[in-house]
């Protein structure tokens, strides 16, 4: 099925660790429904989301998830390292990933997909499109200061969040024409929520100068973490659905699902399921289906 114009439709997928699993359900309502989506983008936990989906394999992580227990989820994660740029490798991490993309490159996969990531030499957002898939979906979920970075041709590479919470300008970037974008995040702490109410906030962010940090190849675990700390309070109302554009905004009902609810992972699908059903009639409507 085509949309009336043709246009070309992109899927931007957020972060929020468990949270995350929530647009699973989307994508199945999308799917089942022939809404035609021609490119995704993924940041965090949306990264391998994403992934998945462009791999084909978004079943086979489903079903991962879903029977995995806290136990398997602690295994995966706690991995600990010498702690020089991170508290955890992740090297098991990116095993996990390989489950799903194994070790295709992003020529590779069914749908074109780009995943967002933050090169902290730089202090700057990154595009990731070209390479190993399993390596850009390690990157994006490093948070500093847990997970070491990953390092590809001077960048320092972690969690995309910072930027692009709701990676949707990738996907205009990319010729994508109607972007439905997910926002699964967890609301802000009410430190950050009041820092981004304070009415001088657009003069505080100008005085926040981002090029004072001159690139680096290398950095020890504390300028890691001072240097996210600073992008955090610097990019405050990037933790806002209404911080990104998008042509439509699917929003599930997480109320009660930390980051960490690894119990809630059938809720949060049914969730992402229930939200994308109430959206479809706008959303053909949009898109002349």
């Amino acid at each position: 099925m085509t949309t009336d114009n043709n246009k070309k439709i992109g899927l931007a997928l957020g972060g929020g660790f468990i949270r995350g699993t929530a647009q699973i359900g989307v994508i199945e309502v999308l799917e089942e429904n022939n809404i035609p989506i021609d490119l995704v983008a993924g940041c965090s936990s949306g990264s391998a989301v994403a992934g998945a989906y462009a791999a084909g394999t978004l079943p086979h992580l489903k079903k991962r998830l879903l029977e995995g227990s806290r136990k398997d989820y602690f295994d995966v994660i706690f991995e600990p390292a010498i702690p020089r740029e991170g508290f955890l490798k992740g090297e098991r991490n990116k095993k996990f990933f390989e489950e799903f993309v194994g070790n295709k490159t992003f020529d590779q996969l069914d749908k074109k997909l780009i995943i967002a990531a933050t090169n902290l030499s730089t202090m700057q957002q990154v595009w990731l499109d070209s390479g190993e898939v399993s390596f850009a979906i390690r990157a994006a979920t490093a948070v500093p200061g847990v997970f070491t970075p990953m390092k590809r041709d001077g960048q320092i590479l972690v969690d995309g969040g910072n930027f692009n919470l709701i990676p949707s300008e990738a996907l205009y970037e990319n010729g994508a024409e109607y972007v439905i974008a997910v926002d699964v995040s967890q609301p802000p702490n009410i430190y950050t929520r009041t820092l981004s109410n304070i009415k001088k906030l657009k003069k505080r962010q100008t005085l926040i100068n981002l090029d004072k940090y001159l690139p680096k190849t290398n950095l020890h675990l504390f300028s890691l973490i001072a240097r996210a700390v600073h992008l955090s309070s610097s990019q405050i109302h990037k933790f806002y659905h209404d911080g990104y554009k998008y042509d439509y905004l699917i929003h599930p009902e997480l109320i009660g699902v930390k980051r960490w609810s690894v119990k809630m992972v059938d809720y949060c699908i049914k969730q992402g399921r229930k939200a994308t059903l109430e959206a479809l009639l706008d959303i053909k409507k949009d898109l002349g289906l």
